[in-house]
């Protein structure tokens, strides 16, 4: 029964299904929140459940954080003197996340090779605590470079059975309580950096297949455990995986769970889930060409598929 069973989940995620959620004609745009956001092409963008923001980064070198305000919608946050939370470091700045959702603190993806730990405690205060070089794992070649990271706990690391390129467990020595996953444009290959929580150096853990030539967008859920893969290629997909390996070759490939056909064509690049908000969980999708005022759109009524809700629980 458990091979019959597998054999169906390896089967069925084969195919890409329809998308999860609305349709893009009856998601809600949230371009419009902030005079700021005229003619921003948005690049990224990341959910902390704690904190109920929504932070958002854009490769002009400019990032936000947004809050829900008391209309049903979001805003900008603003703090007490009325200073809005955006800053502006420079940068082909691609993609955001936190590793502790209770620390002020923000991790940036810069395309150009370089990984940046920004402390967000004053608004609109630029301070840059410490940085990463990755040119040698995740080097921009051609125009094609690093798009996307997130931030994976060592807890799921052991509950999901991750295992370094040399196909041993692997949870993080350096004291960041867990790895960075950094997904990139040439191959669609997922780098795995130990990053170290005192200084500007890295253990490299290994780089990893995914399902598709090309990632660009990324976010672990870590009520779950499941990881989120967006691929800008075609009519763009939303791969779904945990983080378990298989060996393919001389490599070793994320076990893709199932896969899912976006909800449109063109330069969707960044994607956040928000799971259990109200009767369905909530996804970010951001596009990067901002094509019909789209930059970023909020899918209230995403949908996990009752063949892999078991994999909530898990």
């Amino acid at each position: 029964m458990v091979i019959f069973l597998f054999l169906c989940l390896a089967l069925h995620a084969a195919a890409a299904d329809p998308w999860p959620a609305e349709r893009t004609a009856d998601a809600v745009s949230l371009a419009g929140v902030d005079p700021a956001f005229n003619n921003e092409n948005m690049s990224g963008a990341a959910w902390n459940p704690l904190t109920r923001t929504l932070w958002l980064v854009n490769n002009s070198g400019r990032f936000y954080a947004l809050v829900e305000d008391d209309k049903g919608s979001f805003m900008v946050a603003t703090n007490a003197l009325g200073v809005k939370a955006r800053w502006a470091p420079g940068g082909d700045l691609e993609s955001i996340c936190q590793a502790d959702f209770n620390e002020p603190v923000v991790y940036l993806l810069d395309e150009n090779g370089w990984i940046r730990e920004y402390d967000v405690s004053y608004y609109g205060d630029v301070k840059e605590s410490r940085n990463w070089d990755i040119r040698s794992n995740c080097p921009e070649t051609h125009g094609e470079g690093a798009e996307a990271i997130t931030f994976v706990p060592d807890d799921w690391l052991r509950k999901r059975g991750f295992v370094s390129a040399g196909g041993k467990p692997y949870a993080s020595t350096n004291g960041m309580g867990g790895v960075m996953f950094v997904g990139h444009q040439r191959g669609g290959y997922i780098h795995v950096l130990d990053l170290s929580r005192t200084s500007n150096s890295y253990n490299y853990v290994g780089r990893y297949k995914t399902g598709r030539e090309e990632t660009a967008g990324l976010d672990f859920e870590r009520s779950s455990g499941l990881l989120y893969i967006w691929h800008n290629t075609g009519p763009n997909y939303l791969e779904m995986s945990d983080l378990s390996c298989v060996p393919e070759g001389n490599e070793i490939r994320l076990r893709r769970l199932a896969e899912f056909v976006g909800p449109r064509k063109g330069n969707l690049e960044g994607f956040a889930i928000a799971s259990g908000v109200g009767s369905y969980s909530w996804c970010f999708i951001t596009d990067d060409s901002n094509r019909g005022g789209e930059a970023v759109m909020w899918y209230k009524c995403f949908r996990m598929p009752g063949s892999f809700s078991h994999l909530l629980k898990r």
